[in-house]
């Protein structure tokens, strides 16, 4: 059972708003909070993404003279690292029963180093696609020699948080004693408007991210969670309660 569901705020990450929104002019750049989602189960803490790298703090400049130059800044302190937000509630690496990594992108895999001894879930496709692959994402996201538990498709890992597969990436269904279902899209739609009207965003296959979409959409209608929470939707992070507040 999942006793308690905390929203983790660990730093944050300058895009292009083009990225968020296919429609939009490119040239102007976006805030997002990046996220981790710390379950306080019967079995233990679990972790749902681990942020980004340490390679991140305090250095905007990270993607200085590449492609992605102007196109991504992270803001990241050391505080901001998943091991010393952890710290401060009490836990230590070796403390987190499970690790779920929704994808392998720089703002969601980045403090997997972190774990060594940690099972890491992640869908087998993605795997493939991002292990050991340093155009996918840095070093730090994609490192190999963790202790990886590769998905083929849905999986309960505990009872009340349920993954879900949407091509390549895992949105999570969590269920808590005193607030019931909860969705976590995660990266299958970044804001509501991904979601509810169909605005396209940065993705391999635009087809593919339809049909992610529209299984969490009939998920949401046969399941119908008190909250519905979004990759980055900027309006839900202006009031999400964030740690010590819970769900």
């Amino acid at each position: 059972m999942i006793n308690k569901l905390y929203w983790l705020p660990i730093g944050q990450l300058d895009i292009d708003r083009s990225s968020l929104n296919h429609h939009a002019q490119p040239g102007e750049l976006v805030r997002l909070q990046i996220w981790s989602y710390l379950l306080e189960t019967d079995h233990g803490p679990i972790l749902i993404d681990t942020g980004m790298p340490d390679s991140f703090i305090d250095n905007p400049n990270y993607f200085k003279s590449t492609p992605f130059e102007g196109r991504f800044i992270p803001h990241m302190s050391a505080d901001d690292s998943i091991v010393a937000v952890l710290d401060r509630i009490g836990y230590q690496p070796d403390d987190i029963y499970a690790i779920v990594i929704s994808h392998m992108h720089m703002d969601h895999a980045g403090g997997n180093p972190h774990f060594p001894n940690t099972p890491i879930y992640v869908q087998h496709t993605e795997a493939d696609a991002a292990i050991g692959n340093l155009e996918y994402a840095p070093p730090e996201c994609v490192q190999a020699d963790l202790n990886y538990r590769l998905l083929q498709g849905d999986h309960e890992l505990v009872p009340g948080l349920q993954l879900f597969y949407t091509s390549g990436h895992q949105s999570a269904l969590v269920t808590t004693k005193e607030s019931g279902p909860v969705m976590l899209t995660i990266d299958v739609a970044y804001t509501q408007e991904n979601y509810a009207n169909d605005v396209p965003f940065d993705g391999f296959n635009r087809e593919q991210a339809r049909q992610s979409i529209a299984r969490i959409q009939q998920i949401v209608q046969e399941v119908k969670p008190n909250l519905l929470f979004f990759g980055h939707d900027p309006e839900q992070v202006a009031v999400q309660p964030v740690y010590p507040q819970y769900k």
